[in-house]
Parts: structure tokens; C-alpha cells; sequence
């Protein structure tokens, strides 16, 4: 089952949240997408269920309750080199304080056994490679200079005036995003993205085509979920540069682009 998302933030909230609850509901994901942060607490005390957390964008950001993977009941991280924190191929890590939890997910990992001998799971190879490791270490220090920049080039493009020609990316209340993407909204994006290509300008829409309207989710009948601030989202969207080495001077080169399109 879907929930809608605020079409300002991007983000599930505590109302759309509820209006897609079920008897059958047994938790809850809530993405932190783009670098935002959900509501984690405020989804958690609304429903009453588990909430999970999809960091995968979201690696240096801070909300009000603190940062993403350390407000719900369990998180997932990726590393995939393009996220805020990349290791050199794919990877991913799960993070709860339910120790429980916690040791479930070192069992299913490794095909469902805690000793290599008893299998008391169904479970996966999912384990993260020791070079990905190794060099996640030596990244990791990294983290917190790399979202303050990203953060900060959000800044930038609101002081060079990107707002007055596009819609601008809010944060949610009390966040400090660091922005795995920064998703500008424009009533003609596709156009938009063809004059800037052409300017030389990298962009591209994500999720153009939300989930409920995908091939599988029309062969499963999700297509017929009424989601107008999800429809809008994909209807709106565009990614503009963003990354933690975007200088302030390539953002200006950015803007002056965008306002002549």
C-alpha cells in the first residue's frame, strides 16, 4: 500500500501516512528522499506501527531528532559511489538500536545462519565486501565536511536567485539537508532539461514515472491509488548539478542558465 507525499517536501507525513493505513499494516518505510528527512517521530507516533527508514540519499543530513538511520526502528544505508557516502562499487549497511533486530540481520546476511552450520532463516550473500569496507573507513571521516558543502551549495543556488525561475527544494521543519540531489520543480521540466542540456548544463528527471504507475504496479493494481502530490512530484521534477565539490562560481553558471531557458 502507498501513501501520498507532501508535494513541497517530497516526504511522507503523518496525515498521508494514516489515510493509507490497513488492518494488515505491519510497518511503515518512510524515504528520506533526496537528502531530506522524514518525520520519523512524529509518522512513528501517528501510526503506531514500526517505521523504517530509507536513508539511501539521505548519509550526513540532520533533522530536528537528530540524523537519518537513528530515528526509526531500523534503517538501511546504500553506498553506491554517486551516494553522499560512496564506497568503490555496490554496498549497504542497516542500522537499528533493537538488538534483536540487529542480530536477525547478521543472520539473514549470511543465508540465514549464525554459525555456518545452522540455517534457521531463509535468508541471503548479502554481506558487505571488505575492500567496500576498507574504503567506506577511509571515507568516512569525510562525511560531515562533505554534507556541510552540500548543504551550503543549496544555499548558494537560493542566494543567486535559481527560486525566482524554478521551484526550489524545501527542507523539512528543523533540517539540515545534506542533498543527495538537488530537485528543482518547473511546469515544462522536460523542456527545461533539453535547453539546458544544450547550454551544457547536467540534469535529468529520476522518477518521472512514479511507482504505482510503473508496468508492476499496473500488473498489481496499484495504479489505481489516488496520490496527487506523488503525481505532481514526477510531473514536476528536475535534478540540477549537486555534489560536495560544486563550486559556488559553477552554481552562478547554473542559474544564468536556467533564467535564459
Amino acid at each position: 500500500m502507498f501513501c501520498d507525499v507532501d508535494a513541497a517536501t517530497f516526504l511522507a507525513t503523518p496525515d498521508s501516512v494514516k489515510a493509507a493505513l490497513t488492518p494488515r499494516t505491519k510497518a511503515v518505510i518512510a524515504v528520506h528522499l533526496f537528502g531530506n528527512v522524514a518525520p520519523i517521530a512524529e509518522i512513528a507516533a501517528a501510526v503506531g506501527v514500526p517505521v523504517v527508514e530509507d536513508a539511501a540519499q539521505a548519509a550526513g543530513s540532520i533533522g530536528p531528532g537528530g540524523r537519518p538511520g537513528a530515528l526509526g526502528t531500523i534503517a538501511t544505508f546504500s553506498f553506491y559511489p554517486s551516494k553522499n557516502l560512496g564506497a568503490f562499487g555496490d554496498g549497504g549497511a542497516v542500522t537499528t538500536d533493537d538488538d534483536d533486530l540487529a542480530q536477525l540481520v547478521r543472520t539473514l546476511r549470511f543465508h540465514g545462519s549464525q554459525d555456518k552450520v545452522t540455517y534457521t532463516h531463509v535468508g541471503w550473500n548479502s554481506r558487505l565486501d571488505e575492500l567496500q569496507a576498507a574504503i567506506l573507513r577511509v571515507q568516512l571521516p569525510h562525511l560531515d565536511a562533505w554534507a556541510a558543502h552540500r548543504a551550503q551549495a543549496g544555499d548558494w543556488y537560493a542566494d543567486a536567485g535559481l527560486g525566482e525561475h524554478v521551484g526550489l527544494p524545501q527542507p523539512s521543519a528543523g533540517t539540515r539537508a545534506a542533498w543527495h540531489l538537488y530537485v528543482v520543480r518547473a511546469q515544462e521540466p522536460d523542456a527545461l532539461a533539453e535547453r539546458l542540456q544544450a547550454a551544457g548544463v547536467g540534469c535529468r528527471p529520476y522518477y518521472r514515472v512514479p511507482v504505482h504507475q510503473q508496468p508492476v504496479g499496473v500488473d498489481r493494481g496499484w495504479s489505481g491509488a489516488r496520490l496527487p502530490g506523488t503525481d505532481e512530484a514526477a510531473r514536476t521534477h528536475l535534478a540540477v548539478p549537486m555534489s560536495a565539490a560544486l563550486t559556488r562560481g559553477q552554481i552562478d553558471e547554473v542559474v544564468a542558465a536556467v533564467a535564459a531557458a
